[in-house]
């Protein structure tokens, strides 16, 4: 066996491997540091044999260490940290180490004794191999496994005390330590390596604890040292009901007691014998016979109802263990039962008794259905009520719907109602012609279904997913987009075949991708901005351009046929009439080679103002504005060039102009011009008939005056100095409306 500890004990001390991440010495000692966890482990100072080069007599261990201002706990003691201090006579382990490592203290032959600190959980292998002046170790509780050569051949030490917390003892861990003479093996010790105690010539007893015999027999494979005397006599125990309970003979044999556990349900009541004691301390003098007897438990069974004034129970009693009785609840009248407080919903019901216990029976009033109806949306409401409850029952129009009435006639919404029997409620609904859109639906919306207009307003910005009422999109020919809205989104109106005609308000900047996309059906837009809106690119993406008509205002048609997207439609108009300077009450006319602009006095009760001009007695053109000037209406004969038919017009006053283009230049027009009030009585009444000058030739024209119905002005153009200039009612003005002298 020695030749086998000794190749255990070189073994474990040419082990190496350290997890730290620096060594230092700090005072006599060395550490490895870990900076992670701020913990230090004793070392050697060397790394290779010899582990020493200085003799150590003394070694006090701190419980930390400081090292560049970090503080360290000192954790552990590494492995050969004083292997073959020879010198070494006494070391001081702190509380905070935990372990101590292989070879720790090896052959450390002039240390006479240590204490381990109770923070120590394991002893490595070899930790006090070979340290032959050893006499005494004290291990605390807190050590669970002393390694493998522990204390082999600490030939001096003459007791040792293993305490309760340790589990397994190595191999040869006391090998020949020769002066031990006797060791206590605890019950918690479930291993014991092969040689623990090989060599140890002076031991002649291993005391196992009491009740522990056999085991230690075994673990030292029937070592004759192994010293325990077993009972005498043996002990018989019984039980009156073998359900009821059983009886436990000591669990260490040398304790003369035994004791008698009931099942549930059950209760001890005495020895055979007439003793109560239980447990019960015996002296055998012989082989014995006990039998405990037990009785079952008697329990009360009460009910109760949680609402005295919903219902009663019955069925209260005092009963035995598993005897079944019956319980049962009384709803009153207008309630019925629900469930007993365990859930249970039998009644009457049989209880097996197990336990003092109480019942306790729900009750509820009676419930009645309500049953929704909504053809066009949905109700919120329960579907079930108690009798008496008071239910709020609301409708939720479907999109495109709003709620008018229930079917009895009430117009509640929410409605709230106490239910007394099974009842039907129907909600009434009729198609949405107004409502909430835009961002944060801060727009409005209204959609006319005889004239199939939708207009929107308030100030926002209308967005890409807006809805109304179920009829707007499957027949609206009209959208009308209010002055206070900021901008039209993406794809807002894509897709509205049935689409006709669109006004925009001068408010709105900004027209985003394919916010009318595919209006194939699309005639006339009205833009009232004064500077172009900014369309994207893809705005009106199969609109038929040619086909679709741009009216802006008088003042913005330049802008607009420059503008990017604006420019593509082919048939651009001017809206409305400018308000410009007027001195007489007359109608004046201005033509030009292809144009002619008509200037006429306003009235304060005019609504309309409604200008036809003929050629050669057929209608050219109508157009019909209202009392501020703007265009509510127009319709023209096709153009002989294919060219717009109005264009803007210059001044401002207290009159309208409008100018009419697309005419055939040195052609003789005629015209009226009807005011009307909102009556739709005539105000007052012009005609009058002009001619258009020759192509460019820069000659001046005379033209008829016209009075109510039969009056005439004069209006002459001529060039002077290349520049032109107009004559009217002996004064001369430019092209812009200032009088030149």
């Amino acid at each position: 066996m020695k030749p086998k500890l000794f190749t255990l004990l070189l073994a474990v001390a040419a082990s190496v491997g350290t997890l730290f991440a620096e060594k230092v010495q700090i005072g006599d000692l060395y550490y490895n540091l870990d900076a992670t966890n701020q913990t230090a482990e004793v070392t050697s100072q060397n790394s290779s044999y010899p582990y020493w080069e200085t003799t150590i007599t003394t070694a006090s261990i701190p419980a930390s260490v400081t090292y560049n201002s970090v503080s360290y706990s000192v954790t552990s003691i590494g492995e050969r940290a004083f292997y073959e201090c020879s010198g070494l006579t006494s070391v001081t382990i702190p509380n905070s180490v935990t372990s101590i490592g292989n070879a720790a203290f090896n052959s450390c032959s002039s240390l006479t004794s240590v204490t381990i600190p109770n923070s120590v959980t394991s002893i490595g292998n070899a930790a006090f191999a070979l340290c032959s002046s050893l006499t005494s170790v004290t291990i605390p509780n807190s050590v669970t496994s002393i390694g493998n050569g522990a204390f082999g051949f600490c030939r001096s030490l003459t007791s040792v005390t293993i305490p309760n917390s340790v589990t397994s003892i190595g191999e040869g861990a006391f090998a020949y330590c020769s002066s031990l003479t006797s060791v206590t093996i605890p019950n918690s010790v479930t291993s014991i390596g092969e040689g623990a105690f090989d060599g140890c010539t002076g031991l002649t007893s291993i005391y196992a604890t009491c009740g522990d015999l056999e085991r230690v027999k075994q673990l030292f494979n029937n070592d004759s040292r192994v010293k325990y005397a077993p009972l005498k006599y043996s002990i018989t125990c019984n039980v009156n009901i073998r359900e009821a309970g059983s009886v436990q003979l000591p669990q260490n044999k040398c304790e003369d007691v035994i004791s008698a556990t009931p099942n549930y349900g059950y209760h001890f009541v005495r020895w055979r014998d007439g003793n109560t004691d239980n447990p019960r301390t015996i002296v055998l003098a012989s082989d014995t016979s006990f039998t405990a007897e037990f009785a079952k438990n008697t329990y009360s069974i009460s009910t109760t109802s949680a609402n005295p004034e919903w219902g009663t129970t019955a069925g209260d009693t005092a009963a035995l263990y598993l005897d079944e009785i019956e319980i049962s609840a009384i709803p009153n009248y207008g309630y019925h039962f629900v469930r007993w407080n365990d859930n249970n919903t039998s009644n009457p019901r049989i209880v097996s008794v197990t336990e003092d216990k109480t019942f306790t029976a729900t009750f509820a009033k009676n419930i009645y259905s309500i049953t929704k109806i909504a053809e066009h949306g949905s109700i919120s409401g329960n579907n079930y009520a108690e009798n008496l409850d008071f239910v709020t029952l609301t409708v939720v129009p479907d999109y495109g719907y709003h709620f008018t009435q229930w079917s009895d006639g009430v117009k509640d919404n929410p409605r709230i109602f106490q239910i007394t029997k099974d009842t039907a409620f129907t909600a009434e609904f009729a198609y949405d012609r107004v409502g909430s859109c835009g961002k944060d639906f801060a727009l409005t919306w209204s959609y006319d279904h005889s004239t199939k207009v939708l207009t929107i307003g308030n100030a926002g910005e209308f967005t890409e997913n807006m809805r109304f009422g179920v009829e707007a999109p499957g027949e609206m020919e009209e959208l009308v987009i209010g002055n206070s809205v900021t901008a039209i989104g993406e794809n807002a109106f894509a897709g509205i075949s049935t689409l006709k005609k669109v006004t925009i308000g001068e408010s709105v900047k900004t027209i985003y991708d394919r916010a009318f996309y595919n209006c194939v059906n699309l005639e006339t837009i009205f833009n009232y901005r004064p500077t172009p809106t900014n369309a994207y690119s893809t705005a009106f993406d199969g609109v038929d351009k040619f086909e679709c008509k741009l009216y802006v205002l008088s003042s913005s048609i330049d802008m607009y046929k420059n503008a990017s997207v604006w420019r593509d439609f082919y048939y651009k108009y001017a809206i409305g009439a400018e308000e410009t300077t007027i001195t007489t009450n007359d109608v004046q006319v201005e033509p030009q080679d292809n144009a002619a602009t008509l200037t006429w006095p306003t009235s304060n009760n005019a609504a309309t103002y409604t200008l036809q001009i003929t050629k050669d007695g057929v209608v050219f053109c109508t157009l019909i504005f209202n009392g501020a000037g703007q265009l509510i209406g127009i319709s023209f004969a096709p153009s002989r060039d294919g060219t717009s038919h109005v264009s803007t017009a210059l001044l401002a006053g207290n009159g309208m102009q409008f100018t009419v283009t697309g005419l055939n230049s040195g052609t003789h027009y005629a015209f009226n011009l009807t005011t009307k009030d909102s009556q739709d009585a005539v105000i007052a009444s012009y005609s009058g008939e002009f001619t258009t000058t020759n192509n460019g030739d820069g000659g001046t024209t005379a033209i008829d005056n016209v009075h109510p119905s039969t009056q005439s002005v004069g209006t002459t153009k001529f060039f002077r100095d290349g520049q032109l200039f107009i004559q009217r009612g002996g004064k001369t003005y430019s092209v812009t409306g200032q009088e030149v002298k």
